[in-house]
């Protein structure tokens, strides 16, 4: 199983291993559709968070790019295109982010003596 881990540094673990990541922007990009992942992230948005207000006029070239160098890290069906952007296929398990805010959720609404359990026994 793959799994994403955004909290600490960003990587990517397959029972094979590590997956190298490229650069900068490439990381930014994945973090960003991780955060949202199962949503549709638009174009535009991806624009501004990974240029800012001085995007090159190639920006949407450039993240097209991106995109298809993240589809050939992980595969051609984790990332779907569709309008108005892009969205990233993954089981919310496989992301660390949102296994621990559901494990949060759980000892919010478990009784004080069962709340340590609960991030233990997962």
């Amino acid at each position: 199983m793959i799994e994403f881990r955004l909290l600490g540094p960003l990587e990517i673990e397959t029972p094979d291993g590590p997956v190298p990541l490229g650069g900068a922007r490439q990381r930014a990009l994945l973090t960003i559709l991780l955060l949202d992942a199962g949503r549709v992230v638009p174009t535009e948005r991806l624009v501004d968070l990974l240029w800012g207000e001085e995007a090159p006029k190639t920006a949407t070239t450039s993240l097209q790019n991106a995109v298809s160098a993240l589809r050939k890290l992980l595969g051609p069906e984790r990332i779907e295109t569709r309008a108005p952007g892009y969205v990233l296929r993954v089981d919310p398990e496989t992301v660390d982010v949102q296994r621990f805010e559901r494990l949060v959720t759980q000892c919010h609404k478990a009784p004080p003596a069962e709340r340590r359990s609960a991030f233990l026994d997962d």
